[in-house]
């Protein structure tokens, strides 16, 4: 799997909802938190998980990259968690 994702359809409502669940749901900080390009970083029981970011508000789209992360958590289970949230905030 690639290290690096972009998701279409990121409306600034879907953003702001998909940073505020992530970090309800899962404790991500994401940094800064009202810019892009940034970082999102996630505490998890094996080690972090850092992603960078790049939020397009013009054509609704953010693009992922894996920065680091626990050999234990693969690129699809970050893939597939960023997509359900995006489906829930949508």
């Amino acid at each position: 799997m690639a290290k690096s994702k972009s998701f279409a359809g990121v409306t600034a409502a879907v953003w702001n909802c998909v940073k505020s669940t992530s970090f309800s749901e899962h404790g991500t900080v994401y940094n800064p938190a009202d810019g892009s390009p940034g970082t999102a970083t996630t505490s998890t029981i094996v080690g972090q998980v850092v992603l960078g970011f790049n939020y397009d508000a013009v054509k609704d789209t953010v693009t992922y990259n894996i920065q680091q992360k626990p050999f234990l958590v693969s690129d699809d289970q970050i893939w597939t968690g960023i997509q359900e949230t995006i489906d829930h905030c949508s």
